[in-house]
């Protein structure tokens, strides 16, 4: 497997509970590498979307460490990491607040200190992009899920990140909404993360495959042709 760039996520056995005290994942090390595509594959429940929330600087570790572009995750640098990591959540209920799908485009924008005038055009653009031009002025809790999901994922590209995260992409969407978020990553050349369950979309988004267990840990990480390999997959829960 090609590695390319250098490191830019650097995750060193980092374990996560909830307040509760469900563990969601356990001592998980991973480094991912400028420009890369990786899946994170496993069965619904292992801790795929913990791990995200981890990665992007979200929530921070019960235990462990992580360095997103050598800087620690922590308060500190939360301004920094806003900056260059872009984050879709497989719930976009989860993302969208604001009043219209207009105010939803200018917020992080507006956050960040870009006049309105750039602001403006740049959401415009978007809205285009990702056919949502008619939505402008409806409020985001009126919108299907699939209108929903194109709405965050135009949220999070406007400001170009350095690294995507995506959970669960092309879940409960229509199939026109499903090719284009699947061409959207095969066409970027930025670094993608994205965590799902569904096995046939990871070789059209993905060249490397980290795969997770029922145990919270990883159990696989390489190439593609992991795929192939039926024990693993039965292993981890995701066959």
């Amino acid at each position: 497997m090609e590695v390319r760039g250098e490191r830019i996520i650097v995750a060193k056995n980092i374990s996560y509970k909830y307040p509760d005290g469900t563990e969601a994942v356990r001592d998980i090390s991973i480094e991912i590498y400028e420009g890369e595509k990786v899946a994170i594959l496993g069965p619904n429940g292992c801790g795929k979307s913990t791990l995200i929330l981890l990665l992007s600087g979200l929530l921070t570790p019960t235990k462990g460490e992580i360095l997103i572009f050598g800087r620690k995750v922590g308060k500190e640098n939360a301004e920094f990491l806003r900056r260059n990591i872009g984050v879709v959540f497989q719930n976009p209920d989860d993302f969208l607040f604001n009043p219209t799908v207009r105010e939803e485009l200018l917020y992080t924008p507006a956050q960040l200190g870009m006049d309105y005038e750039t602001a403006i055009n740049l959401a415009k653009e978007f809205a285009r992009k990702f056919e949502i031009e008619d939505l402008f002025e409806k409020p985001p809790f009126r919108l299907s899920g699939g209108e929903k999901k194109k709405v965050s994922i135009a949220c999070s590209l406007m400001l170009n990140p350095k690294i995507l995260f995506l959970d669960e992409p092309t879940a409960n969407v229509d199939g026109k909404t499903r090719r284009k978020i699947l061409e959207l990553v095969q066409v970027s050349r930025g670094t993608i993360i994205t965590a799902t369950h569904e096995i046939d979309i990871v070789p059209k988004i993905a060249e490397r495959v980290v795969i997770i267990g029922d145990n919270k840990k990883i159990i696989a990480d390489g190439g593609l042709d992991i795929l192939e390999d039926e024990s693993v997959l039965v292993s981890a829960g995701v066959i």
